[in-house]
């Protein structure tokens, strides 16, 4: 098992308010999980699959772009890892597993990201108090992160965390709900503008992805012509996915460590793919 110098906790770091509202996520999450065993074969549905399959070819195609070899030198950081099926896929990709961290507010979820993983870092831990130093990761992935807080104070703790244990150059890599779930309440849209109010100092390149779920769900044995035809509408699909990154400016005056991803050397790549790092 990989170590780390943690950073200690302190209560007063984070505002005592948001006790409520971590309670209330660890009771919809418990709810979530419940209703995934009274229906095993959610995660098998064509739909689904299809989902992630085109949400992992979007990572993976993100991470050819921005992730030069060696892979070896680079932090990677899954917020609300959940029961690690995202850290799997980023050791698949390549990373190592020393590389490697996860984060979440559920022991039970960690539990089984650890037998999944057992040769990576996972802690239980609060995001709005990361335990981890400053400028620690290269690669933060916030997928559905935010769209599961609903208070605006967490959310804010949590972006200014995420900004503290960023590399100067690292890249937050997006994806979560653009919609609201008019079915659950304990979700909110991301829009663009909540994006860029969380992190003011950043650029973003963001792209709408993934046919609208409960259309999805349905398609059944006719995803494969359906799904790509349907999420060619723009207003059909849900979530938002992408990078994030500090703007030149602020990622040089931050700049305290050495980090591997090279402001110049990732315009270089970005060029050479035709695509720009802001939107």
């Amino acid at each position: 098992m990989p170590v780390v110098q943690m950073r200690p906790f302190s209560y007063d770091i984070c505002d005592h308010s948001t006790s409520a509202e971590i309670e209330r996520i660890k009771s919809a999450y418990a709810k979530y999980a419940e209703r995934d065993r009274g229906n095993p074969d959610k995660e098998r549905r064509p739909g689904r699959l299809r989902m992630v399959r085109d949400r992992d070819v979007a990572l993976y195609r993100l991470l050819d772009r921005e992730a030069a070899p060696p892979l070896k030198q680079y932090r990677v950081l899954d917020l609300g890892c959940g029961t690690g099926d995202l850290v799997r896929r980023l050791q698949r990709y390549g990373f190592p597993n020393d590389r490697l961290f996860g984060v979440d507010l559920l022991p039970e979820a960690l539990a089984i990201a650890r037998r999944k993983c057992p040769d990576v870092s996972f802690t239980e831990a609060n995001a709005e108090n990361l335990p981890f130093p400053d400028q620690h990761f290269d690669f933060i992935l916030a997928f559905t992160v935010f769209s599961s807080i609903l208070s605006p104070l967490m959310a804010r703790n949590v972006a200014r965390e995420i900004n503290r244990v960023l590399s100067p150059n690292g890249v937050i890599i997006w994806y979560d709900m653009r919609y609201p779930n008019p079915w659950n309440r304990n979700v909110r849209a991301m829009t663009r503008r909540h994006i860029q109010d969380l992190f003011p100092d950043f650029e973003s390149e963001l792209a709408s992805k993934t046919l609208i779920p409960p259309i999805a769900y349905r398609l059944g044995a006719l995803t494969d012509p359906l799904y790509p035809a349907l999420t060619f509408f723009p207003a059909l699909r849900s979530h938002y996915f992408g990078m994030l990154q500090r703007t030149a400016a602020v990622a040089e005056t931050e700049s305290t460590v050495s980090s591997p991803l090279r402001r110049s050397e990732l315009q270089t790549r970005r060029s050479a793919s035709g695509r720009s790092a802001s939107t």
